[in-house]
């Protein structure tokens, strides 16, 4: 049985994880209004980073410039010193923020919301760079390929849109899914494109012609994440049906299956967010069931 252990001290549910990308260190936030800081080591929280007056959906590390920032629901944009815990600076941005990710070679963050809109900020002087929208509905993920120079968002509309990644003009877009579009990932090859539905289904899209390889049901209900390891041929996906599955990347078969229906000590509500850490040693996941889970994926 895979070794997982419950990091508890939130008291609303988590929305949100992210690793240190160095040290043993993990971020989780929700709608308690504040971030937290664990160990991985020790299985304890070390600091809580405040100052937060709405529930976060997103968080992003910048380690070059030691910076926490975090996406809240009110619309605004935190960026915390990773080392002293202080609110540095607020983006107001007007809409829900929902997905933070930064672009280290351009020295900019990407940043996609409620109403369908992804901001271009400027990590040298946190000025709005770009704004445009993709659509008319939540932007719950995208990803960027700087092999493809492609920029991919995820919409509620239940569309796929590619961006170019230098000007961010539109290049194309299709219907994924027959719901809304939740989670989406290139392969570390940048050969295919996965995404995760509301619908339940994960789909791979060829990056060259965007025809769908592979459609299969994955989970029960809505898939909000898809990580991959940072070394080895797997990756997870975590699901509103309670369950964080590791699959396989070669042939996107299941490796397993991380859930109380499987006789492990899992979530009992909604798996909103899971990444690995650093070292790949771990999966950590949060829940509307308010807990942290680390699994020990070397177990």
């Amino acid at each position: 049985m895979m070794r997982v252990d419950t990091l508890e001290g939130h008291n609303n549910p988590v929305y949100a994880v992210i690793s240190h990308p160095k040290l043993p260190l993990v971020y989780t936030a929700g709608n308690d209004k504040g971030i937290v800081e664990w160990d991985l080591v020790s299985q304890k929280h070390n600091r809580i980073f405040n100052q937060v007056k709405s529930t976060i959906y997103a968080l992003e590390i910048v380690i070059t410039q030691q910076l926490l920032i975090a996406g809240c629901n009110d619309g605004t944009l935190l960026f915390f010193d990773l080392t002293s815990t202080k609110l540095l600076k607020t983006i107001p941005l007007a809409a829900a923020i929902f997905h933070i990710k930064y672009h280290p070679v351009k020295e900019e963050l990407i940043v996609s919301t409620d109403n369908g809109s992804i901001f271009i900020i400027s990590l040298t002087d946190k000025s709005i760079l770009h704004q445009f929208k993709s659509g008319n509905e939540k932007i719950r993920a995208f990803d960027f390929s700087d092999v493809l120079n492609y920029l991919v968002t995820a919409s509620n509309d239940n569309s796929v849109r590619i961006y170019n990644l230098q000007d961010y003009t539109f290049i194309h877009e299709f219907e994924a899914h027959s719901m809304g579009v939740g989670a989406v990932k290139f392969s570390p090859d940048h050969r295919f494109l996965l995404t995760g539905s509301r619908d339940a289904h994960l789909r791979s899209w060829h990056t060259q012609n965007w025809a769908c390889e592979h459609n299969f049901p994955a989970h029960l209900f809505a898939i909000y994440k898809i990580a991959y390891h940072p070394t080895l041929p797997y990756f997870i996906t975590c699901s509103r049906d309670k369950s964080i599955k590791i699959w396989r990347t070669d042939d996107l078969s299941l490796f397993k299956n991380l859930s109380i229906d499987k006789g492990l000590p899992g979530h009992r509500l909604s798996v909103n967010d899971a990444c690995w850490s650093s070292d790949g040693k771990y999966i950590i996941s949060v829940s509307d069931d308010k807990q942290v889970k680390v699994w020990d994926f070397t177990a």
